[in-house]
C-alpha cells in the first residue's frame, strides 16, 4: 500500500512526567504534629492527599499531638486532683483529652482514615439498613 496523504508538519512531543512528592507539613506546626503528619502521609500513596485537604490534615495532626500531651499530663497528676482546700476535682486535662479525641474521630472520618457506622453497614453482606417488611418473601422466595 502506498502513502495515505501528505505527512503532517507537526510532531508530537512527549512531556516529562512530573515527579510526585509527599506533601510537606505546614510551617508553624508543632514537632509532634509534624511527626504525625509524616507518619500519616507516608502510609498513603504520594498523590492521595489533595491540596484542599491539607488544612484538615493539619488540624488532625495538631489534635493528635494535643491528645498525646493531655494523656501524659493525666498520667503525671491523675484523673482526679486535690484542691488546696482539700476538695477533689476532675483534672482539666481530661476535658482536653476528650475534646481532642472528638476532633480526631471527626476529622479521621472526613479524611477517610476510619469508617463510621453507616459506611460500614453498606459494604457488609447480610447487614440490612432497612428493616424487612412482614410480607417479605411471600411471593418470591429468596
Amino acid at each position: 500500500m502506498g502513502d495515505r496523504g501528505p505527512k503532517s508538519q507537526s510532531s508530537l512531543k512527549v512531556l516529562n512526567k512530573q515527579r510526585l512528592r509527599y506533601p510537606n507539613p505546614a510551617p508553624g506546626m508543632t514537632r509532634n504534629a509534624r511527626a504525625t503528619w509524616h507518619r500519616i502521609v507516608k502510609s498513603f500513596a504520594k498523590d492521595h492527599f489533595k491540596p484542599h485537604q491539607y488544612d484538615m490534615l493539619q488540624a488532625y495532626c495538631e489534635a493528635s499531638a494535643s491528645h498525646r500531651k493531655a494523656i501524659l499530663e493525666i498520667k503525671k497528676s491523675g484523673q482526679v486532683i486535690t484542691m488546696p482546700s482539700g476538695g477533689l476535682k476532675n483534672n482539666p486535662w481530661c476535658l482536653e483529652r476528650n475534646a481532642c479525641w472528638a476532633a480526631i474521630v471527626s476529622l479521621g472520618t472526613k479524611l477517610g482514615f476510619n469508617e463510621n457506622s453507616t459506611m460500614r453497614a453498606k459494604g457488609i453482606k447480610g447487614i440490612s439498613t432497612k428493616p424487612k417488611s412482614k410480607r417479605h418473601g411471600l411471593i418470591f422466595k429468596e
